[in-house]
């Protein structure tokens, strides 16, 4: 019998953040989270249930309220800007839908979620670099939900709403990151 040598290669691996084999060029409605780098709270601070934007958390929110000019066929819905994070729900309008999802590109599909939020991260470091040179603004990835019905959409926009009171429970808290 002879011996076989397997020879690995050392990929890193990444968890999967998007639903697999669904089309995010999809008209449809998105809750998008974007963390901050590190978690650091570069975009502001909370004090007695207010939040309080640093300059780049008003880049932020000025970037964000822009996504609909940036990408005519996204437009917003409720979001805030948190200490680390940002939330909000991104509706996608696409007259030009690609049924075709199992096309297998190694790029984001034309009018899809992660082109928005690759114009918005990119907006906001482009912004806040011209005040802060080498400031690192955002994590590569993003978190994202497909909202599926009325019931689930009004649930996240009181999440939303409620989140900067909730702060200290948050998962993205300063206190809770450790745990």
């Amino acid at each position: 019998m002879t011996e076989r040598i397997v020879h690995r290669m050392n990929y890193k691996i990444h968890k999967q953040y998007r639903l697999p084999y669904y089309n995010y060029a999809s008209t449809g409605l998105y809750f998008v989270t974007i963390c901050a780098h590190n978690r650091e709270c570069i975009f502001g601070n909370i004090e007695k249930g207010k939040m309080n934007l640093s300059l780049v958390g008003e880049i932020a929110e000025q970037c964000w309220n822009n996504i609909p000019s940036s990408s005519p066929y996204a437009a917003i819905d409720s979001f805030t800007v948190m200490p680390n994070h940002v939330h909000g729900i991104i509706a996608i309008e696409n007259d030009e839908e690609n049924r075709e999802i199992l096309d297998m590109k190694f790029q984001p599909a034309k009018k899809s979620l992660s082109i928005v939020v690759r114009n918005f991260k990119a907006a906001v470091s482009i912004r806040a670099r011209e005040q802060f040179p080498g400031i690192k603004i955002r994590q590569s990835r993003f978190y994202d939900r497909i909202i599926r019905d009325e019931r689930e959409l009004n649930a996240i926009r009181k999440y939303i709403e409620n989140n900067i009171i909730r702060w200290e429970e948050d998962k993205n808290s300063p206190n809770n990151l450790m745990m």
